[in-house]
């Protein structure tokens, strides 16, 4: 859809690349996208000539992020948003970076199993909730404002967690709403994986999120994208002793949003 309007599939991966992740450096775009790095960088160096991006260093990393005050920064979002939404499922997960760490490339199965354990048996421990949600929308209907709550857990079975959440949360300055969520973890040890439903509609009708598998000593990551109404979503899990942290990434016609939870 945008080939025609960028004049190269580098600047066009480039964009929506940065669209989904907000920032990212040229040897990353050439790990994620599995493009050549040179022409990445040759497409990079024209997009911030061009006054589109805008680059900074972290340490001796050069990043790149959208440039804010590009004139016409709202509008090329929309038009990315749009043309995320309709790219194939598969493809749009090839622009979704997992935070990856560095023993993740070396994870055996059985390395594979104690992480998937270790991170049920933490979840199982949950009592206290936060979370902060970031909207890069301009829809008046985003994201924005942070909640905390309590987590009550019932076990279904050895492998199934309903997770009920209630809380308060703050959005616009001066307001403040009760909320309730609820959430189900099913363990499957032979596929590896652990899945996550949000039970809005009901315990009988789950609304299916994702596949969760292990990404790295102490993370887990979605194995695919998920479609909902339009609507793709993605996630991430870290955990150490203070507790879990579930990422989210949410992208659709009139979504873009970052959800951190922290559990303890």
């Amino acid at each position: 859809m945008l080939d025609a309007l960028c004049g190269n599939k580098n600047v066009k991966r480039i964009l929506i690349f940065l669209f989904v992740n907000n920032k990212g450096y040229g040897t990353q775009l050439h790990r994620c996208l599995g493009v050549p790095l040179t022409p990445l960088q040759k497409a990079l160096t024209r997009l911030e000539k061009g006054g589109v991006i805008a680059s900074h260093y972290e340490g001796k990393t050069k990043l790149y992020q959208f440039n804010q005050t590009y004139p016409l920064i709202e509008e090329l979002q929309q038009l990315l948003k749009k043309a995320y939404t309709l790219l194939p499922a598969q493809e749009k997960k090839n622009y979704y970076l997992i935070k990856e760490t560095p023993e993740h490339f070396s994870l055996s199965p059985l390395e594979s199993i104690r992480v998937l354990l270790s991170f049920w048996d933490k979840l199982q421990k949950v009592s206290h909730l936060t979370f902060k949600a970031k909207t890069n929308s301009k829809e008046e209907n985003g994201w924005n404002g942070q909640g905390k709550g309590e987590v009550v857990i019932t076990k279904e079975a050895p492998n199934i967690l309903i997770f009920q959440e209630k809380g308060v949360w703050n959005g616009k300055p001066g307001t403040e709403l009760n909320f309730s969520n609820s959430f189900r973890w099913t363990l499957d040890r032979t596929a590896g994986v652990i899945s996550l439903e949000h039970l809005r509609r009901g315990i009988t009708f789950p609304v299916f999120l994702f596949h969760l598998a292990p990404s790295g000593k102490n993370s887990l990551a979605s194995v695919d994208s998920h479609l909902c109404e339009g609507d793709t979503y993605f996630g991430q899990i870290f955990f150490d002793h203070y507790g879990l942290r579930l990422s989210w990434r949410v992208i659709g016609p009139k979504k873009n949003e970052e959800i951190d939870y922290h559990y303890s």
